[in-house]
C-alpha cells in the first residue's frame, strides 16, 4: 500500500525532496513498516504523475538517509529496524544564552595558565615571521605615498579598490573560476568576511551545516547569531559526499561551511571531484556554500585543486581569502567573491559595518601582488613550511609511536588523535606539566564536544624547537 502523498508545486522543496519526505514520514511513523516494499519507480511515477526520474531521485535520497535500501533485481525496500536505529545521523547542537560566548574563552585561560619560562607553544598557529616579505611590501608602500594622488586617500564608502579587486578575480581565474573585479568585496580580515556572511543569511537558530572539525574563528562568528549546528562526517579526504547528502535532505540548512583547502585542524586537501559533487548538491537542495580559501597557497604535495566556486554556476557559492597567513597578519586584508542576488546585500552590510577596508594598505596590497616579489616569497615560505611539516611529523611518529600521525597536505597544523581512554584536557594536562602548550580540540568541532585531539601548530617554530617539543611530547604521551 503506497502512502498518501501530496505534490504541491508552491512548495520550495524539489518534487522529489517532496516526494522523499512524504516516505520518510511514513517509515517514522509507522505506516510503512521495516522490510515493506516501496512501489516500482514506473508505478510511482505515473501514480503521481511525474518523470521517472524524479521518483528515482526521491528513493536515491531516501537511501542517502538509511530509510531504504535497493536489493538488485527486487526493488527498494524500507531500511530493516537495526538499519535505521544504527545508521550514524550527524550530531546536532542547539545555542542557548550561555552558550554563545566566545568559545576560545576557557581554551586561552587555560594556555595563559600554562605559560611559563621555557614553554613551547604548539597552540598559537602563527606563520613564521622570517616569511614576512616586509622590505618587498615596504617599497610597495612607498611607490603608494610616491605615485597615487592625494585624492585616492579621502574617505569613501565602497567595497574595495578596483584595481586590488581585478587582480584578486584574475587569480581567482587562473584557479578555474569565472571572477570579474565586480564580485569582490575587500574585507578587514577573513573574519569580517564571515560576519559580513552571517549578517545576511544567519538569524536566531538558522542551521548551520559544516564539516567538523573546522576553524574555531568562524564558528564563532555564528555563534554570535545563534546558529543550530548540524556536523558533517569526514575521512582522510575530506568531508563525505554521501553525508553531505544526508544532512543537506534531513535538515535543509541555510549555509554549509567547509574549508576545502589547508582544512584547519587536520590539514586535509578535498578532492577536486568531492568539491564539485557539494556545488551539485548545494544547486539540488537550495543551500548557500561558504568556502574559505585561505591556505591555498600552502599546498605541498600537489597543485591546489580549483575552488567550489568554479564550478558554481548561480551564485550559491561565497568565497572568503585571508591574506594574512599568506603575506603577514598586520595586513588584515581578506576578501569574498559573491556573485549573483547575495552580493547587494553583502555590499550593503559591509558599508555599514565600517564604510571601507584601508585604501592606503589595498593599494600598496595591490602593487605588491603585482610585483614578482610575491611569487617569490610564496616559494620560499612553501619550501620553509613544507621542510618544518616533514621534520615535525617525523619527530612525532618517533616520539609516539602509539599515533597515526598523518602529515598535512597543505597548512602547518597536525592533527592528532588521542586514544578513547585519553580525554583531551587529561593530555593539556600532560602536555602543559612537560612544557609544551597544545591546542585541544573542543573549539574546533561545531557541537562544542568529539573524539580526544589536540591541534600542533609548527609553522612559526624553528627545527631546534620542533624537535624539542616532539620531545617533550612523547615523555607527556608516552602511556596513552
Amino acid at each position: 500500500m503506497t502512502p498518501a502523498i501530496a505534490l504541491d508545486s508552491r512548495d520550495p522543496r524539489p518534487l522529489y525532496v517532496q516526494i522523499a519526505d512524504a516516505l520518510a514520514t511514513a517509515i517514522e511513523s509507522g505506516e510503512l513498516a521495516p522490510e515493506a516494499r516501496l512501489p516500482p519507480i514506473r508505478s510511482l511515477a505515473g501514480e503521481l504523475d511525474v518523470a521517472l526520474v524524479t521518483v528515482s531521485q526521491a528513493y536515491e535520497t531516501l537511501a542517502a538517509r538509511g530509510r531504504v535500501v535497493s536489493r538488485v533485481g527486487r526493488g527498494t525496500f524500507v531500511a530493516p529496524r537495526h538499519a535505521v536505529d544504527e545508521a550514524p545521523f550527524a550530531r546536532t547542537w542547539e545555542p542557548s544564552l550561555l552558550s554563545r560566548g566566545e568559545r576560545m574563552e576557557g581554551v586561552m585561560d587555560r594556555l595563559a595558565q600554562a605559560t611559563a619560562p621555557g614553554v613551547i607553544s604548539l597552540a598559537r598557529a602563527n606563520p613564521a615571521p622570517e616569511t614576512f616579505p616586509m622590505a618587498e611590501f615596504g617599497r610597495a608602500m612607498q611607490r603608494t605615498f610616491a605615485d597615487d594622488p592625494p585624492e585616492a586617500m579621502q574617505y569613501r564608502a565602497n567595497t574595495g579598490d578596483p584595481d586590488l579587486c581585478a587582480t584578486l578575480a584574475e587569480s581567482l581565474n587562473a584557479r578555474g573560476c569565472d571572477a570579474s573585479a565586480g564580485e569582490i568585496i575587500v574585507t578587514s580580515g577573513a573574519q569580517q568576511a564571515a560576519d559580513l556572511i552571517a549578517s545576511v543569511l544567519l538569524s536566531d537558530r538558522s542551521v548551520v551545516a559544516s564539516e567538523s572539525p573546522t576553524y574555531p574563528g568562524t564558528l564563532g562568528v555564528f555563534d554570535a547569531r545563534g546558529a543550530s549546528y548540524v556536523e558533517v562526517r569526514s575521512d582522510a579526504d575530506g568531508v563525505r559526499i554521501d553525508d553531505v547528502e544526508r544532512v543537506f535532505a534531513e535538515y535543509r540548512p541555510r549555509l554549509f561551511s567547509i574549508c576545502p583547502i589547508a582544512e584547519n585542524p587536520t590539514g586535509v586537501v578535498l578532492p577536486a571531484r568531492r568539491g564539485k559533487a557539494i556545488v551539485e548538491l548545494a544547486r539540488r537542495y537550495d543551500v548557500v556554500v561558504l568556502e574559505d580559501q585561505t591556505g591555498w597557497t600552502f599546498a605541498y604535495d600537489a597543485p591546489a585543486p580549483p575552488p567550489l566556486a568554479a564550478y558554481d554556476v548561480d551564485g550559491r557559492v561565497v568565497m572568503m581569502e585571508s591574506l594574512s597567513k599568506s603575506i603577514f597578519p598586520a595586513l588584515r586584508i581578506g576578501y569574498l567573491r559573491v556573485k549573483g542576488a547575495l552580493r547587494d546585500s553583502i555590499d550593503a552590510a559591509k558599508v555599514r559595518t565600517d564604510s571601507f577596508t584601508s585604501t592606503l594598505t589595498q593599494r600598496a596590497l595591490w602593487r605588491f601582488l603585482r610585483a614578482p616579489a610575491y611569487p617569490r616569497h610564496l616559494k620560499a615560505a612553501r619550501a620553509l613550511y613544507r621542510g618544518r611539516r616533514d621534520l615535525f611529523v617525523d619527530a612525532l611518529a618517533r616520539a609516539l609511536p602509539w599515533a597515526d600521525v598523518a602529515p598535512p597536505q597543505a597548512g602547518t597544523n597536525v592533527w592528532l588523535r588521542l586514544p578513547p581512554r585519553l580525554s583531551t584536557q587529561a593530555a593539556f594536562d600532560l602536555c602543559a606539566r612537560e612544557g609544551v602548550l597544545v591546542m585541544p580540540a573542543d573549539p574546533f568541532y561545531p557541537t562544542r564536544s568529539g573524539p580526544p585531539a589536540l591541534r600542533l601548530s609548527f609553522g612559526d617554530l624553528n627545527d631546534a624547537a620542533l624537535l624539542e617539543s616532539a620531545a617533550r611530547l612523547g615523555r607527556a604521551l608516552a602511556q596513552p
